[in-house]
């Protein structure tokens, strides 16, 4: 096992081809203990990750953070949670996730990405910043639909998430500002929730069901989780605003990123978006290449409730270890020419990547994420055929998140 800080996270160099770096990492150090900015150590074993970490949940604890800080106890509710009571609440937001109600998302999805590609082709130049003009308006609209807030604040929903994610896992010192911005997004969200309270209350309803939803109140998660109630209760507000964050960040980081990524990689190489036109059936097959070869999020986080074992390491008690969800995407034992981004793998093969975690865990957004990104791509094949880079991306800043903050195309 490495322990000096050799291998250093937050390097620029790395953070700028992370995806390959991680592997690279991995394939020496199968558990690395870094030692730097923060202290953890990085499993990058695909079996260790996806038969250990992501489904012993009396090992590897949710509910200390899935950063490399130790998660303040306030937060440790909602999602931040262990089953059993965990359990009850994925039960609770997946209903936000049902056929009928992805059914009717869908139809959602198609408008906004007319409406964003009219907005594109209308532009004179017919060039610009893909993901300020779609990938990233497009999932933050959605989930502002959705989640019940706002939609034209969809810009600063996206702000607080980057600005919350991005000290969540790159600041060692909790600062002021970050603590202001925390307080602005409860009490934003707050309001939210006391203005359908207001409405209960003024349709006369005490007690509070499911049956309010879509009735007295508007279909959305914040609706359901004032109604819904987990463990014969109602959720309490901080627990509501801590689901509300968990649906905020899900929303304004993964799928934009998925979004970039893939085009980006259909791009780079032109006859890769060549193969995608004569070939649309082939879009979720990239869907899954692109969550293999760049995971939108790099690795998360889980803390050890006991002393345990990993490769004949011993890990201590209350230790945070990152599962590197880069190295075990390009597990060569899985994936044939691992560093290659291919169209032509098998489906199955695919779909044993860790991008959506595992386990109780499993990020409850999976279908969605794949029907959404699915649909886009397939408008953009249809709508804009001659996409087509002009220069070179940037990637996201900070470390775990795998995204753009601007591909530069043109189309015509």
């Amino acid at each position: 096992m490495k322990t000096e800080a050799d291998f250093d996270f937050y390097d620029k160099a790395v953070e700028d081809r992370a995806p390959e770096a991680w592997s690279e990492l991995g394939r020496k150090h199968p558990i690395y203990h870094y030692r730097g900015r923060f202290d953890f150590y990085v499993s990058s074993d695909y079996d260790d990750i996806k038969n250990n970490i992501l489904v012993d949940n009396d090992t590897w604890l949710y509910s200390r953070g899935t950063s490399p800080k130790e998660l303040d106890p306030r937060m440790a509710c909602g999602m931040m949670t262990e089953p059993p009571h965990h359990n009850g609440i994925r039960i609770i937001v997946q209903r936000g996730f049902t056929p009928k109600q992805l059914e009717r998302i869908a139809v959602e999805i198609d408008q906004l990405a007319d409406e964003l590609i009219d907005g594109m082709q209308a532009m004179p130049e017919k060039r610009g910043n893909f993901f300020k003009l779609f990938a990233m308006p497009l999932p933050a609209r959605l989930m502002c639909r959705m989640l019940g807030a706002p939609e034209e604040k969809h810009l600063q929903y996206k702000q607080w998430a980057d600005e919350f994610m991005y000290d969540h896992y790159n600041n060692k010192t909790d600062s002021a500002e970050a603590g202001e911005k925390a307080q602005l997004i409860a009490a934003s969200l707050s309001g939210l929730i006391a203005e359908r309270r207001r409405v209960l209350q003024e349709a006369g309803v005490t007690e509070p069901s499911l049956q309010e939803v879509g009735t007295v109140l508007p279909d959305d998660f914040i609706s359901r989780f004032i109604c819904d109630k987990v463990d014969g209760r109602h959720l309490t507000e901080w627990e509501i605003i801590s689901l509300l964050l968990s649906i905020i960040n899900g929303g304004n980081e993964t799928t934009m990123n998925l979004i970039s990524n893939l085009l980006w990689r259909l791009l780079e190489k032109p006859e890769r978006w060549e193969q995608l036109k004569a070939n649309p059936d082939l879009i979720p097959n990239a869907v899954e290449e692109s969550l293999r070869f760049d995971p939108p999020l790099l690795g998360m986080f889980r803390t050890t409730a006991k002393e345990t074992e990993l490769k004949g390491e011993v890990i201590p008690e209350g230790e945070k270890v990152m599962y590197s969800i880069a190295a075990a995407n390009r597990d060569p034992a899985i994936w044939e020419n691992p560093d290659e981004f291919r169209l032509d793998r098998d489906m199955a093969t695919l779909r044993k990547h860790v991008s959506f975690s595992g386990g109780s865990h499993l990020c409850l957004g999976i279908h969605l994420a794949r029907m959404e990104v699915r649909q886009v791509f397939e408008k953009l094949v249809e709508r804009l055929p001659n996409l087509r880079l002009t220069g070179e991306p940037v990637i996201v800043p900070g470390f775990s998140f795998w995204g753009l903050v601007d591909l530069p195309v043109a189309w015509d």
